[in-house]
């Protein structure tokens, strides 16, 4: 029994000769890789080994059978990505529905299942973050965005857009007939002992609807501060804020910047044994052990507001907000910084100083952001030099030059003369002057650094509109 050919690569199976019909080949999860006078060489899904293993051999006798074996998750995306996609055939554009949903086509026979199962193990197995499937001039479109970059994966012809969805729906709980108004759910899927949970949005548009899935590994993960790129002063100024016994802490940036992630991390550095700490998300991405998540669902008016009046009465010693929506949960927040309790959140701004112009705005009192505020943290994320290859291209990096991202940062702490001018309405302008010359370090300062580590490229950074 050999475990060494990539069946996911394996695109020219139609080229063998004597090749098994497509459904069997599904059906027995066995495929020939090659065949020669004396020899046939078969490869299968490792948990039909034993079974098939004997009819393999009587169904090629006289010849020699030589079997290898591969992964399910492998044979499931050899299934779903290359004989599915050699089987979906074009329809005739005068037959297709772009409303209609044909029940029947949703089974565990269809090529749908098939499809959406490889498309899920490919996702998890290219680290990506989000799958994006959507109808275009007559296509369905698969796209995946890896390290914060949407890729074309794979296409379809349109036919195969309404079976995708009625599986999805399916699969998510939600209702197959509705193809005119939003929707949300979600739904988990087991690969390699793991369980990884997809959010579902779908949202109608011209064409049909437009699907995302957001992928969230449920299993215990550790965010390590020292892991996530950092600078060293930086990664030593945030010990020393998770330090804090009372107080506000903001990470602020744009959706997809990391700051969860940072959140994470900070909460991984704590004395959890000692400390209480509770979490309100939405939703919760990373389990940690030894602390209290919540999930928000505003379906139930189970808002950040809500929770937060109600974990204050739970005694705790820290408390983690995913995000600072609205004024309530705003002024919530101030004050339970000023009652002995350590809040950190986040804030959709465009740098660390602007976090105090939000608060403002939300209609917090600035005598009371100058009481509370400690630390203010913005950053942003951008793809990593690949370290095989310095960014040239190789087959590690998908020939993209990337590999993984990195955070680009600036951070700074609320000082008494800080606090003064926070109280005195001072704008950010007289702000940002007085902490440039008290040296401190911008987004755009760390990012010309790191390009000149080589840590990232010029061209990243001015995607990022860091340049």
């Amino acid at each position: 029994m050999k475990k060494n050919f990539d069946i996911t690569a394996f695109t020219d199976y139609r080229k063998v000769a004597s090749q098994y019909t497509d459904t069997y080949i599904k059906n027995s999860r066995s495929v020939v890789i090659k065949e020669n006078e004396d020899e046939v060489f078969v490869v299968c899904s490792k948990s039909v080994y034993e079974k098939i293993e004997k009819k393999i051999e009587q169904f090629h006798y006289p010849k020699k059978v030589n079997l290898s074996v591969v992964s399910d998750s492998d044979f499931e995306q050899f299934v779903g990505n290359i004989v599915e996609g050699n089987t979906v055939k074009k329809a005739d554009k005068k037959d297709i529905s772009r409303t209609g949903f044909v029940i029947e086509e949703v089974s565990e026979t269809s090529p749908a299942v098939n499809i959406i199962n490889a498309t899920c193990l490919n996702a998890i197995k290219m680290g990506a973050s989000d799958i994006h499937i959507v109808p275009e001039n007559h296509k369905t479109c698969i796209r995946f965005r890896i390290d914060g970059v949407l890729q074309n994966i794979k296409e379809f012809d349109y036919s195969m857009f309404n079976s995708l969805s009625s599986r999805i729906k399916v699969m998510s709980n939600l209702n197959i007939m509705e193809t005119r108004l939003c929707q949300d759910g979600h739904m988990k899927l087991k690969t390699d002992g793991k369980e990884i949970d997809f959010r579902v949005s779908i949202v109608p548009v011209i064409g049909g609807e437009s699907i995302v899935l957001r992928l969230f590994n449920s299993d215990i993960q550790k965010a390590d501060l020292d892991e996530l790129g950092f600078s060293k002063p930086d990664v030593k100024f945030l010990k020393e804020a998770v330090a804090l016994r009372s107080g506000l802490i903001l990470i602020s940036g744009p959706t997809g910047s990391g700051k969860t992630t940072t959140i994470h991390s900070l909460i991984n550095q704590m004395d959890k044994k000692a400390l209480k700490i509770i979490t309100i998300e939405d939703p919760v991405e990373r389990i940690i052990d030894d602390i209290e998540q919540i999930e928000v669902n505003e379906a139930i008016n189970l808002t950040f507001e809500s929770v937060l009046r109600c974990v204050l009465r739970q005694d705790p010693d820290v408390i983690m907000i995913g995000e600072i929506r609205d004024r309530e949960t705003a002024e919530l927040a101030v004050r339970a910084s000023l009652t002995g309790h350590v809040i950190i959140s986040t804030l959709h701004t465009d740098d660390s100083i602007s976090t105090i112009t939000r608060l403002t705005d939300l209609g917090v009192e600035p005598y009371l952001i100058a009481s509370v505020f400690k630390y203010s943290v913005a950053q942003r994320l951008v793809r990593k030099t690949c370290p095989l290859c310095g960014g040239t291209g190789c087959e590690k990096c998908g020939f993209t030059g990337y590999k993984g991202r990195t955070v680009i940062s600036e951070m700074f702490k609320i000082d008494e003369v800080l606090s003064q001018m926070i109280s005195e309405r001072k704008n950010a302008q007289e702000i940002k002057k007085y902490l440039l010359k008290n040296g401190m370090k911008f987004l755009k300062d760390d990012a010309a650094a790191k390009v000149r580590l080589k840590k990232t490229t010029r061209e990243e950074i001015k995607r990022e509109a860091l340049a």
